[in-house]
């Protein structure tokens, strides 16, 4: 018997995000910056997450929300943003039910990883819960945007966040 690696099938690697580590660490210490600010509702400047992507976080006192704007001229395929009327570019459909963005790719899936490893890093390294993924929310001047929500969780059940010193 042919074990499997002989068999000539291709193996398939999986596909990395395109953050970098010193990404991954500059949208850590910003998220800590932005928690300690104690500013609620404070969104921060945005990273190109992926050709045509850009992401931003906004910082809330019981939850980090992800932002994912998308060119979309730069999707992958098509898209189903709730909402979208005719006017919407041609490979953004009207539907009940969004797009997830982690569907768009294996790639999109390890960037959306990473972007909750670093949120997670930015508040306490366990603590953040990821309870859904960014979905079409939304379609406006040719972007589409992706939003989810981390719960931020304080870790010990302590009533206080605990903030990096970097």
């Amino acid at each position: 018997m042919e074990s499997p690696d002989r068999s000539g099938a291709p193996i398939a690697a999986r596909e990395r995000s395109p953050l970098s580590d010193d990404d991954k660490r500059d949208i850590a210490r910003t998220i800590d910056r932005a928690v300690a600010s104690g500013a609620d509702g404070l969104e921060t400047d945005e990273w190109t997450a992926r050709s045509g992507c850009h992401v931003a976080f906004v910082v809330r006192t019981d939850r980090i929300e992800i932002r994912l704007r998308y060119d979309a001229q730069c999707l992958p395929g098509p898209v189903v943003v709730p909402g979208a009327d005719e006017t919407a570019p041609s490979l953004v459909d009207d539907g009940d039910a969004p797009t997830a963005f982690v569907s768009l790719s294996a790639a999109h899936d390890a960037l959306y990883e990473d972007l909750t490893d670093a949120a997670g890093h930015g508040v306490d390294p366990y603590a953040v819960a990821v309870p859904d993924t960014p979905v079409a929310r939304s379609i406006a001047d040719g972007t589409v945007t992706f939003v989810a929500t981390l719960s931020v969780l304080t870790g010990e059940g302590s009533a206080e966040r605990r903030t990096y010193e970097w």
